[in-house]
């Protein structure tokens, strides 16, 4: 998963009032494995059983797993593994600091050791039932475990993926609740879409509130955005600004009607950015859901997309090698001087090229991930506020109800205008690769 600092809290459940999914397991062998990897009493056991074959260098595994166990608090409880390979890194570190060298292989515990000590400890339910449940008997573990996992839907990893804990993937192709919310929202288009072709397909007019309103925005995105942005075919004729080559013999322009086939052609892919932008936009308003737009993963894939699109585009209009020496704007500049200045051109434009489609993907999660932070902030106060009680509670509580609502309707405003920004900036990035400089 990428760093938490850039996304939207992202996790391999759904989480829903703890009322309206209680978890009532009985028994520790009930829980899932993913819970049980995280208890003190299995990792001490994973870790017994990982350092009797990987001990740290020096230590006996009783040592080894008396260091763990005085590294693990002021490492968020990091199983064994874990500290086997940090603790080898710094030492190896050190040694190379110390020789002069480049850092060594850093010895590690093997993924299918791990695997398959994992699956020894939580197929013993004997182990589990009897030994593990006392330990959480006499600390009051079991109460406090459904406690924290009510109100959570567990997330199935149908292609063998293995989760370290409830937010973070160990080793494989795990599904994430964003990666559902993705395709929940892909076949939702793709149900709509096809509906509405067919209701069309025969020539005649869409009927039906929803159908009526679907052509509205595709025929905004395609008359608004993706004609102006890309421009007409005429517009792409070498020399028509300049030579005049649509004039005819009296010097009179010929005013017959624009064709738009070349816009045209690129504007399913401005229709279908558009509507997952947006859709996922919207689902971020479903209380317990989440946008996807707000992980920086999803900004990015959705801005590779319109820069494949450029590149491509580009290609086919100035072909793969004329499409990058394009990118040096045209400049009547002496031969001598052009070898010392359009490669540096050439240079700045590429690095640009990348920037500006970078920055498309920062500024569509910047803006999503800001609202929620808004709304964060306002629910924060009036929890605050309700813990606190008395007068405080009556003063804040009105404020907060108010702004929540407000940054609510703010944020529906801002589901439809990044929509439009995103598609807007990607027709331009399209068109700009399509025309010469």
């Amino acid at each position: 998963m990428a760093d938490p600092v850039l996304h939207i809290k992202d996790a391999y459940f759904f989480e829903v009032p703890k009322f309206a999914f209680p978890r009532n397991y009985e028994k520790p062998s009930e829980f899932p494995a993913v819970w049980l990897k995280l208890d003190p009493t299995v990792q001490h056991r994973e870790a017994t059983l990982l350092a009797a074959q990987y001990p740290m260098d020096s230590m006996s595994a009783e040592e080894s797993v008396a260091a763990w166990h005085a590294w693990s608090p002021d490492h968020h409880h990091a199983p064994y593994d874990v500290f086997y390979y940090e603790s080898n890194k710094a030492a190896a570190e050190a040694k190379a600091e110390q020789s002069g060298n480049e850092i060594g292989d850093i010895a590690t515990i093997p993924l299918s050791t791990q695997k398959e000590i994992q699956q020894q400890i939580l197929g013993d339910t004997a182990w589990l039932d009897n030994d593990v449940a006392a330990v959480w008997e006499s600390e009051g573990l079991l109460e406090q475990y459904n406690h924290h996992l009510s109100g959570k839907i567990l997330i199935p990893q149908p292609f063998g993926g293995e989760l370290r804990n409830l937010h973070e993937a160990e080793s494989g192709f795990c599904l994430s609740k964003f990666m559902v919310v993705e395709m929940v929202v892909i076949v939702l288009l793709a149900f709509v879409f096809n509906r509405f072709g067919k209701s069309i397909a025969s020539g005649k007019p869409a009927r039906g509130k929803c159908f009526n309103l679907l052509e509205t925005f595709l025929l905004f995105v395609r008359d608004e955005i993706a004609r102006p942005s890309i421009g007409s075919d005429a517009d792409f004729h070498h020399g028509h600004d300049d030579h005049g080559e649509h004039d005819d013999h009296h010097g009179h322009h010929d005013d017959g009607p624009e064709t738009f086939h070349l816009a045209d052609k690129v504007t399913p892919i401005l229709w279908s950015l558009f509507f997952f932008i947006v859709t996922c936009n919207l689902f971020g308003l479903i209380p317990f859901v989440g946008s996807p737009t707000g992980v920086f993963g999803v900004t990015v894939a959705l801005a590779g997309i319109t820069f494949l699109t450029s590149v491509i585009s580009g290609s086919i209009m100035h072909g793969p090698f004329g499409f990058w020496l394009a990118q040096i704007p045209s400049m009547e500049l002496s031969f001598a001087i052009s070898i010392v200045i359009k490669p540096m051109i050439w240079v700045i434009e590429v690095i640009g090229l990348f920037i500006k489609h970078g920055v498309l993907a920062v500024r569509l999660l910047a803006n999503m991930v800001a609202g929620h932070m808004i709304l964060l902030s306002i629910m924060a106060m009036a929890m605050t506020a309700a813990t606190a009680g008395g007068a405080l509670l009556y003063g804040v509580a009105p404020v907060a109800l108010l702004g929540a609502t407000c940054i609510g309707l703010l944020e529906l405003f801002v589901a439809f205008l990044q929509a439009y920004v995103f598609t807007l900036l990607s027709a331009l990035f399209i068109g700009a690769a399509m025309h010469h400089h």
